[in-house]
């Protein structure tokens, strides 16, 4: 009798587990649906806002939204007038100018706003450019904007200052592994960091914003609990700032936020849910980064290292430290791998070598990047003596060292990097050798 009461109380609570179960599913299916939905609307809205801009002639002050660059022997930017982003191609005197301008300042201009050409309307939606705007002339004065942008501009000015210690290459590649900014590097070492399958280095995601918060910790760790959620959330604006707001900062911004917020609250939320969270929020917020290949990779190569390390690590053979490196490359790579193939056309499985080679590294790079090289720029800003030139050369030794082997290690990953049927046959030798440790794991349980 007493096996048949608990054999009914068992299946009761079976059923109202279930039960639960079922409704929480309801529940997520029902909440993504509505997600959807307003998305769909939300993204109709938005692109219906970027085809339809203001045009015509403009005269006024207007603000940098990016950091002007040259090319094709004229300078790029975007400002936006009057609220819509337009692109702007300059030559002469206004391109050298808006040369010396940066991201938020304000500048006067006159120029003639242009319909956007139909094949770059989508490839530039994500930076809600809505035209072109044929400038004719740039004042030479200017204002700062925010302190905001006033204060990381500073930042990247005390930066540059370090990196320009080093060669021009190298200061270049240093600039681009601690905030993204590859505006000055060559063509010779995009390609390189490209075939090899290191490009990811030089566009801050994840990584960089991880090692933002550990430099900080000492400091946020010693502000009251009540004030450290609202100072986290302060750096990585300043941080999403500094480095210009590309969609792969904010993914990893958000998800760091989402970090903080559950910290504050006492709950452990599954890294999963906060990056479904996160690119669920910025959506909402931008649709338009739907249309970003930047911001997919990012979420992906997130995801892969999520989902398909654990697994990868546990297989691997070896000592710890080669079985987590490698299952992290393999993750990361496999995740955006997707992206890459259809997009790029690439998917070098050298990067399985240059990322265990390279990663190291440039991790050590991004970790003293910014304070050691805002330490370097302040000491040289202070004095441009003989002896203060020695001293910042001195300190920014180490760092071009490092810079120095991830440059090598991509200019060797290119070199030996395969291509065609031979590439895709390394992959398949890769997926038998993991299969292959799959298998010797089950046999061994």
């Amino acid at each position: 009798m007493g096996i048949f009461v608990a054999v009914i109380i068992g299946s009761a609570m079976t059923s109202k587990d279930n039960c639960e179960r079922r409704k929480k599913h309801i529940f997520t299916a029902t909440t993504l649906v509505c997600f959807a939905i307003l998305g769909a609307f939300l993204g109709a809205y938005a692109w219906r806002q970027l085809v339809q801009p203001q045009l015509g002639p403009f005269e006024g002050t207007v603000k940098v939204v990016e950091d002007p660059q040259w090319r094709n022997g004229g300078v790029q930017t975007v400002l936006q007038i009057e609220g819509e982003r337009f692109i702007v191609y300059a030559y002469g005197l206004p391109s050298r100018r808006l040369s010396n301008r940066q991201a938020g300042e304000m500048v006067q201009v006159s120029g003639v706003r242009l319909r956007l050409e139909v094949n770059k309307q989508k490839r530039l939606s994500y930076r809600h450019i809505v035209g072109t705007f044929a400038i004719r002339e740039v004042s030479e004065s200017y204002g700062n904007g925010s302190m905001l942008y006033l204060s990381a501009n500073n930042i990247r000015q005390s930066l540059q200052d370090s990196a320009n210690v080093l060669s021009r290459d190298e200061g270049a590649l240093f600039m681009g592994l601690i905030i993204g900014d590859d505006r000055q590097q060559p063509a010779t070492m995009i390609s390189a960091f490209r075939n090899s399958g290191l490009s990811h280095l030089t566009a801050v995601s994840g990584q960089n914003v991880a090692f933002l918060l550990t430099v900080m910790s000492p400091l946020l760790m010693r502000a009251r609990s009540s004030w450290r959620f609202g100072l986290t959330l302060f750096v990585l604006l300043w941080f999403t700032v500094v480095t210009r707001g590309e969609p792969s900062v904010l993914r990893a911004a958000m998800m760091a936020g989402f970090v903080a917020l559950g910290s504050m609250l006492g709950r452990d939320t599954p890294a999963r849910r906060m990056l479904g969270l996160a690119i669920i929020v910025l959506v909402l917020c931008d649709p338009l980064l739907a249309w970003s290949v930047g911001f997919w990779m990012s979420s992906s190569a997130t995801l892969g290292l999520l989902l398909v390390t654990p697994q990868l690590a546990k297989i691997i053979p070896g000592p710890s430290w080669f079985s987590k490196a490698l299952s992290t490359t393999m993750g990361a790579q496999l995740g955006v791998m997707p992206i890459t193939a259809i997009i790029f056309h690439s998917a070098p499985v050298i990067a399985l070598a240059t990322n265990l080679l390279a990663v190291p590294v440039a991790g050590v790079v991004m970790l003293v990047g910014i304070p050691l090289g805002m330490l370097a720029g302040i000491l040289a800003q202070i004095s441009s003596g003989a002896f203060m030139t020695v001293c910042v050369t001195a300190l920014m030794w180490p760092v071009g060292v490092a810079v120095r082997w991830v440059w090598w290690v991509a200019v060797l990953g290119e070199r030996i990097s395969m291509h065609g049927i031979v590439n895709t046959c390394g992959w398949c030798i890769v997926a038998l050798l993991v299969i292959s440790a799959r298998i010797s794991a089950w046999r061994s349980i």
